[in-house]
């Protein structure tokens, strides 16, 4: 059982959902215990692995709370571990991901200096299976909603991500239907009350590995963008300038749809969606970059993108 040991400084609640990447959790786990900050309450939940995943949790005896379950899915296990804890900060950390040193007592300090931010993020390094750098996130400096919603352009990099627990009690929990995209869902969610800051700095590694991007996973991908937008432009809660783009945010989320298609190797549904980004807005035909985005969605060929 958890216990706050600094009473002064908020609970940083971590949660692993953790399935059959046994080769990487070591990492994980040793990336969250060596952090400097004193409050972390973290749980490890074995979504029903079929490899080494329990011994290797067993191994850490009672340095952290874990438990195993009949396989849910990801989405699932992290609202359980959400669920299950009590800590100020929550965030999710993949079982192939790393934390930097220091990165939760940075996000921890920029809280305390933001109190009307509900989300901080910061950049995070892109490694190999081997755990060897070859590049790191591109994030703008300053977070721009705006941008964000109507350029379908999701640059919060989610292991670096941390967010006040108030945010989901505000917007609610992972959309489970998501398997791709839940952290985004949940910043188009909490940007609609709460500020989302980026702070310069690397905090995480994202792992890029055979099982973690494949051709068949950006096919699959694809129908979850519309389903995203569709569902946020469905609410009743969105401010005008937002409502005022709606077309161009549908435009630009069919234009990302068709690449993901595209990279999946299906060219008829990359084509298809392209036009329905036309159709959302006939006159974006009018901007160059738009023709661009057009043309390489009819002709591209799947190793190139947008």
């Amino acid at each position: 059982m958890y216990q706050k040991k600094d009473p002064n400084l908020p609970t940083v609640t971590v949660v692993t959902p953790a399935y059959n990447q046994a080769d990487f959790l070591r990492d994980t786990i040793e990336s969250v215990l060596s952090q400097d900050y004193p409050n972390i309450e973290y749980v490890v939940l074995d979504d029903g692995s079929t490899d080494d995943t329990p011994r290797i949790l067993a191994e850490y005896g009672d340095r952290f709370d874990w438990e195993s379950h009949p396989n849910m899915g990801q989405t699932p296990t992290i609202n359980k571990g959400w669920a299950m804890t009590s800590g100020e900060i929550i965030t999710w950390l993949n079982s192939d991901d790393t934390y930097l040193p220091n990165a939760v007592g940075r996000a921890v300090e920029h809280f305390a200096e933001h109190p009307t931010t509900g989300v901080v993020y910061g950049d995070s390094i892109t490694t190999n299976a081997s755990g060897i750098a070859f590049g790191t996130s591109r994030s703008p400096a300053v977070f721009d909603y705006t941008h964000f919603v109507l350029n379908c352009d999701n640059t919060v990099t989610q292991p670096s991500s941390f967010i006040r627990r108030e945010v989901i009690n505000k917007v609610g929990y992972l959309d489970p239907r998501f398997y791709y995209f839940m952290d985004w869902d949940l910043w188009l969610r909490a940007g609609l009350y709460f500020g989302i800051d980026h702070i310069s700095e690397l905090l995480a590694t994202y792992r890029f590995h055979a099982e973690s991007k494949t051709v068949a996973q950006a096919k699959k991908a694809a129908p979850e963008l519309e389903y995203m937008y569709r569902k946020y432009f469905s609410r009743e809660d969105l401010p005008d300038h937002i409502l005022r783009g709606k077309k161009k945010a549908l435009m630009n989320m069919y234009f990302l749809t068709a690449s993901y298609f595209l990279k999946g190797g299906d060219r008829k549904s990359a084509a298809q969606v392209a036009n329905k980004a036309l159709r959302q807005n006939p006159s974006g035909i009018l901007s160059i970059r738009n023709i661009r985005k057009y043309a390489y969605s009819l002709t591209a060929s799947v190793d190139t993108g947008i």
